[in-house]
Parts: C-alpha cells; sequence; structure tokens
C-alpha cells in the first residue's frame, strides 16, 4: 500500500498536540492513550496492538511483541517516554518494520522538552541504502 506523503506529518502534528497538553513526564502508556484520541479526532484510521508474527525458514514464528500504532495501514507510529532514544532503540524499529511489511516508521519520544528533539523517522532500507533517518 502506498503511504499518503502528508500522513508523517498529519501524525506528527497529532502528536505535538499530545506533548503541548501534557509535556514531559508521563508514562508511555499515557501518552499512547492521548495520541489515539488526537487520532480519532484527525479522523485517521489506526490499529493498536498487532502482534507480530514472520515466516522464519518456512515456519510461522508468533511473537509477544505488538506493534504500538499502525496508521491507516501504511505507518507505524511507537511511542516512548524514556531519557534518550538510542541507535538500539532505532536498529529495533527498523526490525518491526521488516516484520511486519511496512515501510515507514515514527518513533517519538514524548520524555523531551522540545517534542521536535523526540521524533525520529525510520524508513525500511535496501542493504545498500545509507542509515535510517532521525531527528535531533
Amino acid at each position: 500500500m502506498t503511504m499518503d506523503p502528508d500522513l508523517p506529518h498529519q501524525v506528527i502534528a497529532a502528536c505535538l498536540e499530545v506533548h503541548r497538553q501534557l509535556g514531559p513526564g508521563w508514562d508511555r502508556e499515557a501518552y499512547e492513550e492521548c495520541v489515539m484520541v488526537e487520532l480519532k479526532q484527525r479522523e485517521l484510521a489506526f490499529h493498536r496492538g498487532e502482534r507480530v508474527r514472520f515466516q522464519y525458514r518456512g515456519q510461522l514464528v508468533e511473537t509477544r511483541t505488538r506493534l504500538d500504532l499502525v496508521v491507516a495501514d501504511a505507518l507505524l507510529l511507537q511511542v516512548a517516554a524514556q531519557e534518550e532514544v538510542t541507535e538500539l532503540d532505532l536498529a529495533r524499529v527498523e526490525s518491526l518494520l521488516k516484520l511486519s511489511g511496512l515501510k515507514t516508521a515514527l518513533l517519538v519520544n514524548f520524555n523531551v522538552m522540545v517534542l521536535r528533539k523526540g521524533v525520529h523517522q525510520v524508513r525500511l532500507r535496501r542493504r545498500s541504502e545509507p542509515e535510517a533517518e532521525h531527528g535531533n
């Protein structure tokens, strides 16, 4: 499925509103719940908590890992509320993209003073492509 190029901007706008209302310091579940309210207000379809399933050597592997939010069946939104986002966090999101079949994700860390610094976009890349993009 082709993603609307405006979709990441719409999702970031929803996250900005949540951060404007709550600020930093809450747990990730509170932010996730509020983001869902904002997505509904913007009439953006989403699924929450889909389990990650994938094929490994011809066998279906069902994990307990869940995707936070999949917006418009095209964009993975992972919500965080931590001190900092590491390269390992970004690599994990890229792995989730590979396993989910999606091509673009936003990892949004709400535990920052300015949300712009907490927004990290990750795109699924072929092995020859450069590193994932991320904010700051």
